[in-house]
């Protein structure tokens, strides 16, 4: 079996196992196959709509948006799976918005936030907490003061 015939086997059995963005791919198949082997490879999936990087940043923000914040959501898009800004954007007009107030509420109760009880510094470190993971400041302190 030749080299390309080998990475388009390699491409379908990576995409069987779970959905991944195009540079997720490429990245795979760059360990064991060259530059012109991989992009053949890549041409082949995309042709058949094996890959696709909007559908994967809509599912992407749909599973993950229950847990984490949008702007969380979005850096791990662009910078960790490799979606371009643009398809980032059409994504996102796809989904609905979330309410990211709700996450902080959920986030108290996890964390046992209870914001008449808790003294100013536990305060102050669940508010880092959150910003940390990408909430806005507004939501977090209407939250903390109460709702």
């Amino acid at each position: 079996m030749d080299e390309l015939k080998r990475a388009k086997h390699r491409a379908l059995y990576l995409l069987e196992r779970c959905d991944r963005t195009e540079q997720e791919l490429r990245t795979k198949l760059s360990r064991n196959y060259e530059p012109e082997i991989v992009e053949a490879a890549i041409r082949y999936v995309k042709e058949y709509e094996y890959i696709d990087d909007k559908r994967y940043a809509v599912n992407y923000l749909k599973s993950r948006g229950q847990i984490k914040s949008r702007r969380q959501i979005e850096q791990e898009l662009l910078y960790k799976k490799g979606i371009s800004r643009d398809v980032l954007e059409e994504a996102c007009m796809e989904t609905e918005p979330q309410d990211e107030r709700l996450l902080i509420r959920r986030w108290m109760e996890k964390k046992h936030m209870i914001p008449e009880t808790a003294t100013q510094e536990e305060q102050r470190r669940f508010y880092l907490f959150l910003m940390r993971r990408g909430f806005q400041s507004e939501d977090i302190l209407h939250e903390l003061r109460g709702g």
